[in-house]
């Protein structure tokens, strides 16, 4: 008990506590909300006023989450370590019968840039272990813990954020990112495979594919698009999903159907 206390005290603490949502407002659960992608879909969330449940895995590296939290009352911001069964159990029942719009997972693991790039012969074991753990395994958690929350909704939505390096048809036919990609594809089969159930839950579920993305230095020599422009264009896809779009991949920038 004593161990608990410790880990969810900063809720206390400092984070807007104001778990339920005003009338007509509309929910997002984000993962991996504390930089980057995920922050992102953070501020865009909160200007078009929906209610935030933001969380990261690390509170103590979430400082400008929290300031953001405090500046924007509709933005709640959680402690969520994707592979943590205690965290997942305090949410599930912290928001138990509480409506999630969106589920949105966008916490992963990803390699370090250059090692992205070393041939079969420098991936690294442990750290495509890990990578199936979070990326796969943990996205999967996370809809195994909210999906009654999604189903709560009227027009629930499950959105995975994943890669065109886990397409078949569509990845670069160079050998490269290995872990990340293995374990992306893992991802999208478990969303095809969903589908198949919230076809009958009146949930839709998807991939999506946000582009190459600058979040990494030197990534913009690569023709990498801006974080803030690549989340705006995955809002109009998301906006506009409709239940025939369920069990697909999707490109950000258009909405279209990315091959297996």
């Amino acid at each position: 008990m004593i161990k608990k206390i410790a880990v969810f005290l900063p809720f206390i603490l400092f984070l807007n506590t104001d778990i339920y949502a005003s009338e007509n407002q509309s929910t997002v659960l984000i993962t991996g909300s504390n930089r980057n992608i995920g922050f992102e879909f953070v501020k865009q969330f909160a200007n078009k006023e929906w209610r935030v449940i933001a969380t990261t895995r690390s509170l103590e590296s979430a400082d400008d989450l929290i300031k953001f939290s405090k500046e924007n009352k509709n933005v709640i911001v959680e402690q969520l370590d994707i592979t943590n069964d205690e965290h997942l159990q305090f949410l599930k029942k912290k928001y138990k019968n509480e409506p999630i719009d969106i589920l949105l997972n966008n916490a992963a693991y990803t390699p370090r840039y250059l090692s992205s790039f070393r041939g079969i012969d420098g991936v690294e074991v442990d750290a495509t272990r890990k990578s199936f753990e979070v990326n796969t395994i943990g996205t999967m958690k996370v809809i195994q813990t909210f999906i009654d929350n999604v189903e709560e909704s009227n027009n629930g939505k499950i959105v995975n954020l994943s890669t065109k390096a886990a397409s078949f048809e569509e990845r670069p036919e160079i050998p490269m990112m290995y872990s990340y990609a293995m374990s992306k594809a893992a991802m999208n089969s478990m969303v095809k495979t969903l589908s198949f159930e919230t076809a009958e839950k009146n949930i839709i579920v998807i991939a999506i594919s946000p582009g190459t993305v600058n979040t990494t230095l030197g990534m913009g020599l690569m023709g990498a698009i801006d974080i803030d422009e690549s989340v705006s264009k995955m809002m109009v896809v998301i906006d506009d999903l409709t239940m025939d779009l369920n069990g697909l991949f999707l490109d950000y920038e258009d909405g279209r159907e990315i091959g297996w």
